[in-house]
């Protein structure tokens, strides 16, 4: 399967999980991408939304940036979106371990730079952010 051909697919496992209300084949938080991309709740999903959709969680601003980028930088985002696979996959398996950082901090954070929010044990930036651990901002108030 070439780049492109997996780019598809992963729009088309998107818009699936979307049109099912689940969270089953893609590998980015819906519910998340909802609320960073302002989808509302009532919207019909359509391929076309989710391709755009996941164009803009890759950090670029439309489908067809995606889709005619050079094959070096679309291969190397692949590479990053079956790692987050890979991952969300042994997340979904083990789902057991506490949400405890250094400090003693249990909960949610949020990325500054991507907006992004997850359990302080289980990073889980856009693929497109260069964000670093400073930049992680606790969800609940901190006693």
């Amino acid at each position: 399967m070439n780049n492109i051909e997996y780019f598809k697919l992963q729009a088309k496992n998107l818009y699936k999980d979307w049109k099912n209300r689940e969270q089953k084949l893609c590998v980015f938080n819906i519910k998340d991408l909802f609320y960073i991309y302002n989808v509302k709740i009532d919207e019909k999903p359509t391929l076309m939304r989710a391709q755009h959709l996941l164009a803009l969680a890759l950090g670029r601003n439309k489908w067809a940036d995606l889709i005619n980028e050079a094959d070096e930088k679309l291969s190397y985002t692949r590479e990053i979106m079956e790692a987050e696979r890979l991952e969300f996959k042994e997340t979904k398996i083990e789902n057991t371990a506490e949400n405890i950082n250094e400090n003693g901090y249990t909960g949610e954070v949020e990325c500054l730079h991507c907006g992004q929010r997850f359990p302080i044990n289980k990073p889980n930036h856009l693929p497109s952010c260069d964000g670093e651990e400073w930049d992680l901002v606790p969800v609940e108030e901190l006693d």
